[in-house]
């Protein structure tokens, strides 16, 4: 009776040891880290879309665009983006952050989604025509399509794991 006595309050002793330290046997750590991996955003909330594309240029080749938009509200109707537009064929490139809000309507359709971006810096807005899931169309200051067969439209990127290695070293 003695020695079972004594097992009991050494396992008593070592269990308050552990959850005093804050040590957890390996697999509740690593069940933590994964869910705070899968719920980790962006210090510019949660990323909701990336769109991609060439836009006209009027003296280059065209403007490699890439559009992300970040939601920093419950409903994905409103956030911030970043945009980054490369020059082709020229060493230059200028990006631009601010904020978007999803609102309805253009000239032609009232029931239309039309993503409009304020930068943070200068004046103005740009609109974008949502078309689908996987497309956005630039639109002029009057949410109306630009004239002419030029081509306005980003196409949506897929969003890619990282491969199932990424982080260790190699062997």
């Amino acid at each position: 009776m003695r020695f079972s006595t004594r097992i009991a309050t050494v396992a008593i002793f070592a269990a308050t040891s552990i959850v005093s330290s804050g040590t957890l046997p390996a697999s509740a750590g690593a069940q933590d880290t994964a869910q705070q991996k899968a719920t980790a955003s962006s210090p510019h909330g949660k990323l909701i879309a990336t769109y991609h594309g060439v836009l006209p240029c009027a003296d280059c080749p065209g403007i490699d665009t890439t559009v992300k938009f970040f939601a920093t509200g419950a409903k994905d109707t409103h956030g911030l983006y970043i945009t980054h537009h490369p020059y082709q064929d020229r060493k230059s490139s200028y990006n631009e952050t601010g904020t978007w809000t999803l609102e309805k309507g253009t000239p032609a359709d009232a029931s239309a989604s039309v993503y409009v971006l304020k930068p943070k810096t200068g004046s103005g807005v740009t609109n974008f025509l949502r078309v689908g899931d996987n497309e956005i169309k630039q639109l002029d200051n009057d949410r109306k399509p630009f004239a002419g067969n030029v081509n306005f439209s980003l196409k949506r990127v897929a969003v890619t794991a990282p491969p199932p290695d990424a982080g260790k070293p190699a062997i």
